[in-house]
Order: C-alpha cells, then structure tokens, then sequence
C-alpha cells in the first residue's frame, strides 16, 4: 500500500497543468495499473475472467520501483484532482470557455480580444494562428486576468 505524501516535490505546475488539460485523464492511468474502470449506467459489467491490460505484466521492461512511481503519481492526481474540484467556485456559463465548456476562461487573444481557456488556444495555435471566431491573425495571446486588470488600468487614465 503506498501513502500518499500531500506534495510531490517540484510537482505543484505540474499537477495543475495536467489537471487543466482536457485531453488527459485520470483513468488512463488506471488503466496502465490495470484497475478496472467503473462501468457508466447501463452498461454491461466485463466478464470477470476477462484479461486486462496492466504494467504489472511487463516486468521484463518496467520495475517495481516505477511501477510503485505511477501508483504514487495516481495517488497523488487523485487526491490534486479532488482538492481542485472542492476548492472551485460554481463557474456561470459565461464564464465557461466557449470551444470546451470544460474549463474557465483565462486567455484572451490580441488583437480581438476574443477570450476562452488556455488549454484550447494552446492546442489550437499548434496548427493555426487565426483566432476561432473572427479568423483574425493572433499576435499574442495575454493572461485573462491581466487583460481585465489592463483595460481597467487604462479606463481609468
């Protein structure tokens, strides 16, 4: 049984980067460890003899110390993923990212101003550098905060 230390050492970025990013998950873990997924409503249960994937079959390429890592790295993405999900205050819609809906807002593009999470523009200015809604080329991409923080500093002089 491995325990879980609250703070992985130099992992806090790390964690919250992860947990931000829609395309991971944590049961991609699970399924590396070979630990069954729940099943969603409806569905029906594997047969129990059912062989599944795991790490823990490959011993000639990953050791028990990885593999003792990888639970410790789930252990502690678990208990990250359920303090964030506590801590987060009730997001309205409008302040959902418009591309996922998955994630708060938190970019905003220039020259536009057109706003949606860092995760998708991330993903998005890998192959194109236009905004999503207006095709305007993007020069740079601010914090959302910082944008909010700018326009108000500017109003005000």
């Amino acid at each position: 049984m491995i325990t879980y230390t609250p703070s992985l050492p130099r992992t806090e970025r790390a964690t919250s980067v992860l947990l931000a990013d829609p395309c991971f998950q944590l049961r991609s873990i699970c399924y590396l460890l070979g630990q069954p997924e729940p099943p969603a409503p409806g569905t029906v249960l594997p047969a129990p003899d059912r062989k599944r994937f795991s790490l823990q079959s490959y011993t000639d390429y990953i050791s028990a110390e990885e593999l003792a890592q990888v639970e410790q790295m789930l252990t502690h993405l678990t208990f990250a993923s359920a303090q964030a999900a506590a801590a987060s205050l009730p997001t309205s819609e409008e302040d959902l990212c418009p591309i996922c809906y998955a994630h708060p807002i938190s970019a905003v593009f220039q020259p536009c101003g057109h706003k949606s999470c860092k995760a998708c523009i991330n993903q998005h200015l890998m192959n194109n550098k236009d905004c999503f809604f207006c095709k305007a080329t993007i020069v740079s991409v601010e914090d959302w905060d910082k944008a909010a923080n700018t326009s108000t500093t500017s109003s005000a002089a």
